[in-house]
């Protein structure tokens, strides 16, 4: 049977990864929503959509849906409100409106602890938390990953399990995220918040622990 995923943020590093890794396991068709006009994903279907408006006719057949959307670090507070709170609690509303079997949204592990995060990223993670807190609320089945520090390096198939801010927190790959996004549909995970960091348990036992 063929899981059809919807990935928002598709031309993001993460949303790439996802991609990349989706592409390659044949029981996936991929719909990548983009904003750029003209965008090309080879083996996937591309809709074009501004998150800031109506993106539902994205969710039309999807069976699942992988958010890896955020907001760039020059874009500010109203692009951190639009993206990382208001349009994420609008996918939760589309995918039950289109009858979807699970929302996965990569958030932050700094979601869990808005107020102890820096200047530069409390707003930011305060947003964050209730993008996820809005998509806890709105009865969809939801995964949310909460990854810490990212990095671009290859992926090594493990994480550790964490909610707590580290100092100097071992970076997690995005390669990393994008399995756990997809392992977690592949395994059925089911209403969890889950934060890590980079670490030596192997993915899926990490996500059924």
């Amino acid at each position: 049977m063929t899981t059809k995923v919807l990935l928002i943020g598709a031309t993001g590093r993460t949303g790439l990864a996802c991609a990349d890794l989706l592409l390659k396991q044949p029981e996936f068709e991929v719909t990548a929503l983009v904003r750029r006009h003209g965008y090309a994903l080879p083996g996937a279907k591309v809709v074009e959509a501004d998150l800031t408006g109506d993106f539902s006719h994205a969710f039309q057949g999807i069976t699942h849906v992988i958010y890896a959307a955020g907001s760039a670090e020059s874009e500010g507070a109203a692009e951190e409100e639009q993206i990382d709170r208001d349009a994420v609690a609008r996918a939760a509303e589309h995918a039950l409106a289109y009858n979807v079997q699970k929302l996965v949204v990569i958030s932050s592990l700094s979601a869990y602890w808005p107020e102890r995060s820096g200047d530069a990223l409390r707003h930011y993670s305060q947003m964050k938390r209730e993008g996820d807190e809005r998509v806890i609320a709105s009865g969809i089945d939801y995964v949310i990953l909460r990854p810490g520090p990212l990095a671009d390096g290859p992926g090594v198939g493990k994480i550790a399990l964490t909610e707590e801010p580290l100092d100097a927190a071992p970076p997690v790959s995005r390669q990393d995220v994008a399995w756990a996004a997809i392992e977690a549909i592949k395994l059925g995970i089911s209403r969890k918040v889950i934060g890590f960091v980079g670490g030596s348990v192997p993915i899926e036992q990490a996500l059924r622990a």
